[in-house]
C-alpha cells in the first residue's frame, strides 16, 4: 500500500487505520479512508494493465533482455535477487613482466634472481622499467608493478617515466591502497 500512495496519504491512511481499528472514527474520515483505499487500489490497476502491456510488446516484439538492459544492468539484477554472488569481485591480474625474451607473472611469491635484480637496479637507478612490462598498454597491470616496486624499494618512480607508460600518480596511489588490502 505505501508504494502505491504519496507519504503524505500514507501517513493519513495509517492515521485514519488506527482510528477506525479503535472505533473512534467519525463518518466523514471513514469516507476520506475508502477514498484513499480506492485511489490505491486505481494506481494498482493501472500499474498491472501498464505491465501487462509492456509484456505484451515485449512478446509481440520479441525483445531480448539484452536489448532492454546493459550486462550491468542485468548483472546488478542478478546479484539482489541472488542468482550470483552479491559481492562483485574486482579481479586484477599480476604484473607480467618480460626480461631477455621470457615472460614472467609477478604474483605473491618473489621475482627470480635473473629478472629481479636487473629490474630492481634500473629502477633504483631512477631509469625507465618500460622494457621490463609486457602489458604496457594494461594501465592496471603496469601502475600494479610501478606500485609493487615503490612499495619494495621505498622509492618513487619519476613523473616523467610514469607518463612515458601513460600513468599517472592516482593510479599508483590507487594500486598501492588495492597492494594494502
Amino acid at each position: 500500500m505505501a508504494k502505491l500512495l504519496s507519504d503524505s496519504e500514507f501517513q493519513r491512511f495509517s492515521e485514519l487505520q488506527q482510528k477506525q481499528a479503535s472505533f473512534t472514527i467519525t463518518a466523514e474520515e471513514a469516507d476520506e479512508l475508502r477514498d484513499i483505499v480506492a485511489r490505491a487500489q486505481k494506481k494498482r490497476d493501472d500499474r498491472a494493465a501498464a505491465m501487462q502491456a509492456i509484456e505484451a510488446y515485449i512478446a509481440q516484439f520479441d525483445i531480448s533482455p539484452d536489448e532492454l538492459f546493459s550486462p550491468e544492468q542485468i548483472g546488478e539484477a542478478a546479484r539482489t535477487y541472488g542468482l550470483i554472488p552479491a559481492a562483485k569481485k574486482e579481479r586484477t591480474l599480476p604484473p607480467q613482466l618480460t626480461y631477455n625474451g621470457k615472460p614472467y607473472q609477478w604474483t605473491s611469491r618473489a621475482l627470480p634472481d635473473e629478472i629481479r635484480a636487473p629490474l630492481f637496479e634500473a629502477f633504483t637507478a631512477g631509469h625507465s622499467v618500460k622494457t621490463f612490462i609486457a602489458t604496457p598498454k594494461d594501465a592496471a597491470r603496469c601502475a600494479l608493478t610501478i606500485a609493487r616496486l615503490e612499495r619494495e624499494t621505498g622509492l618513487s618512480y619519476p613523473e616523467a617515466l610514469l607518463n612515458e607508460l601513460s600513468l599517472s600518480r592516482e593510479q599508483i596511489d590507487d594500486a598501492l591502497s588495492k597492494l594494502a588490502a
